[in-house]
């Protein structure tokens, strides 16, 4: 998902592929894992821009449990480890008609959108 904010709620076990400009928040989430933006089309940085979305700001992994008081991280989420990623998704190639390549990981839960 491409937004400027992002709340996630309930989430259960889902990996998310983020690019946000503010902290991503999560609330009543367990397993949420994040992992930065790949989706991959022609004019996407051009998409991006206009979306005032085109700086990678890295808020991806700085995410914020509205319910942790801790001082350390929430064990409701984790960063997705580099080896579990989707890799880039490619639109051009979803649209030709050609099978997503999601590395094996049908049905994890993972979520791929621009919003």
């Amino acid at each position: 998902m491409a937004s400027h904010q992002i709340q996630i709620h309930q989430a259960k076990r889902c990996d998310f592929y983020l690019r946000v400009r503010s902290t991503p928040i999560i609330e009543d989430s367990d397993g949420a894992r994040f992992a930065p933006y790949c989706l991959k089309y022609e004019g996407i940085e051009k998409d991006l821009e206009e979306a005032n979305l085109g700086e990678e700001t890295g808020n991806w992994s700085n995410v914020d449990d509205s319910k942790w008081l801790r001082a350390v991280q929430s064990s409701n989420w984790s960063i997705l480890p580099e080896n579990e990623r989707a890799g880039t998704v490619d639109m051009e190639e979803q649209s030709e008609g050609r099978e997503m390549k999601n590395n094996g990981l049908e049905g994890s839960g993972q979520v791929w959108a621009l919003g």
